[in-house]
């Protein structure tokens, strides 16, 4: 059981900055509304081991990231789904989004700010660190 419900949501970091896929293959970035339909809504779909897919409506894309994880490696849209793990933070609607399967490279990656210091801020895989709440997504439904 996936745990949040299957349904739309706006994936967030506090500050009202929002996971935004503006093209199909594009890196997902973090910035605030842009008021595009669709371009910041993400289908959450539960899967049968407790994982889910996560989709952008807008781009009818996947999040997700070319190659084999690594540390680092660009979060973007991608045909396929892949799989993600949620971790409960300790926050409500709020989840550490993982690559599932144990250890890559010794760690865990999460899906985080990317070192690159641009603007808008990319999207990367990063090491999981679950004592940082700063790691952590807000998970807003919307009907």
């Amino acid at each position: 059981m996936a745990p949040v419900p299957n349904g739309v949501y706006a994936i967030a970091r506090p500050g009202e900055q929002l996971l935004t896929l503006q093209g199909p293959k594009d890196n997902v970035i973090l910035v605030p509304s842009t008021g595009e339909p669709g371009e910041q809504e993400w289908q959450v779909d539960g899967l049968d081991n407790g994982n889910v897919h996560i989709r952008n409506l807008r781009q009818q894309s996947y999040l997700g990231y070319e190659g084999p994880p690594r540390v680092n490696t660009q979060v973007q849209g991608v045909p396929e789904p892949k799989e993600w793990a949620l971790y409960q933070s300790s926050e409500p609607s709020t989840f550490f989004v993982v690559v599932p399967g144990g250890p890559v490279e010794g760690v865990e990656l999460a899906v985080d700010l990317s070192l690159l210091k641009i603007i808008p801020h990319r999207i990367a895989l990063r090491p999981l660190e679950v004592g940082d709440q700063g790691q952590a997504w807000r998970f807003e439904f919307h009907e």
